[in-house]
């Protein structure tokens, strides 16, 4: 069996050859308003455009445009307790931060944020996750939605302190954090 593999790597050596894959030229995509955004918020188009919600200010005149970052704030809750699992935050593609916008007005506030959220390897049967999001003071009425097919469902909050929300935690996809009004 050993000669048989020692003759296998002999033989891949002997005949093997490089492969070259021709360079794809992809065609620069420029987006002026998101440009002028980042500008403003003193970021490059990248760093703006990973962060929370990157919205288009003249589709949804009520935004205004200030992206709140996200991330996960701790262990995650499971069945009430503590655990060493964590959430990951992922930005989401632009439409579907439009999509959010558009939910938050339409929920007669604000989407601060936009993220997609999963939790590899655990039971989401009875979780909640800690999020920190930027703007968030306590006492803010806040709400969020996870995107199921398409469509928002409101997902229950259980705490709204300074910097964080903390969310019910049962699907791993989109959600959206929206500021309906101000501190009490």
């Amino acid at each position: 069996m050993k000669k048989f593999f020692a003759l296998g790597l002999a033989l891949a050596l002997a005949f093997s050859s490089t492969v070259c894959a021709a360079e794809t030229v992809v065609p620069e995509q420029k987006f002026p308003e998101l440009e002028t955004l980042a500008k403003t918020a003193g970021k490059t188009l990248p760093e703006y455009t990973s962060n929370a919600v990157s919205g288009h200010h003249e589709t949804y005149e009520d935004w205004n445009g200030k992206i709140s970052d996200i991330a996960s704030g701790s262990n995650m809750i499971i069945a009430g307790k503590e655990t060493n699992a964590t959430c990951v935050v992922d930005k989401v593609d632009y439409q579907t931060a439009l999509y959010a916008v558009k939910k938050g007005a339409e929920a007669g506030g604000t989407a601060l944020v936009a993220a997609k959220l999963s939790a590899p390897g655990v039971n989401l049967a009875d979780a909640q996750v800690k999020l920190y999001v930027e703007d968030v003071a306590a006492g803010d009425t806040i709400m969020a939605y996870k995107c199921v097919k398409g469509k928002w469902e409101p997902v229950a909050v259980t705490a709204v302190t300074d910097g964080y929300v903390q969310i019910a935690f049962d699907y791993q996809g989109i959600y959206t954090i929206v500021k309906t009004g101000p501190a009490k």
